[in-house]
């Protein structure tokens, strides 16, 4: 007598699964918690965080590029801006101390140049009579509260009359801007250069020239880029 014999066969995985789904489903409250874990396919999103324009645009007079402020407010918010947006950015980019001792010594100079950056000294508290002496001030600027940020940008006003800058406030000979910049390699530039016949008529006070010089302090041997146009090299 012959015994015929069946060969069983494995459940293939993706019905396994379909299954156990479909007994959680059918469980009071797993619909909910499935939901939670691998999200509805209703297509639904929740609408995306933007940025309040003149928030942003706040953040970078106060120093920072337009992609940090939009990072900043993306983190904390529109709400009690500045401090908190400006507490962050400072969190996120402040170099511990080895960091900042090995920030270099290297002095680069860029004369009829103004470069951006957040102000750590404003030239207003800081004069130096020339360009070696303001590079030297932010070699040895010692980093301070709240942003704990080193001197790596420097701007001098050489000019005897004063400086010209789109901006309120007094520009005297012999202010020595010190400034950080995230990469000051490849520096954020304000201005540079001569100013265009455009920019003069909405400036008729301003000079053929850009009458800043501004510097940068890397490490040795560091390759310098020609920079970048700023946030604020637009605006008139």
């Amino acid at each position: 007598m012959r015994v015929s014999t069946v060969k069983s066969r494995a459940m293939p995985a993706w019905l396994c699964v379909q299954l156990v789904l479909h007994m959680l489903c059918s469980t009071s409250g797993a619909s909910r918690q499935l939901t939670q874990l691998f999200g509805s396919n209703t297509g639904e999103s929740k609408p995306s965080f933007r940025p309040d324009p003149k928030l942003v645009e706040g953040l970078i007079q106060a120093g920072f590029s337009r992609a940090q402020a939009a990072q900043a407010l993306q983190a904390v918010g529109n709400e009690n801006c500045c401090e908190p947006q400006m507490k962050y950015l400072f969190q996120i980019t402040k170099r511990n101390d080895g960091e900042a001792a090995e920030q270099g010594k290297a002095c680069h100079r860029f004369e009829n140049t103004d470069f951006d950056g957040y102000a750590v000294v404003w030239g207003s508290a800081n004069f130096q009579t020339n360009t070696d002496d303001c590079c030297q001030s932010c070699k040895d600027f010692v980093p301070q509260p709240p942003s704990f940020f080193p001197c790596n940008i420097w701007v001098h006003c050489g000019n005897k009359e004063g400086c010209f800058a789109p901006a309120a406030g007094e520009f005297k000979y012999g202010q020595c801007w010190l400034k950080y910049q995230e990469h000051p390699e490849n520096p954020h530039v304000n201005m540079k250069g001569a100013y265009s016949s455009d920019y003069r008529r909405t400036h008729p006070t301003a000079p053929a020239m850009v009458q800043w010089t501004a510097g940068v302090v890397v490490p040795e041997g560091a390759a310098m880029q020609n920079g970048t146009w700023s946030s604020r090299s637009h605006w008139r």
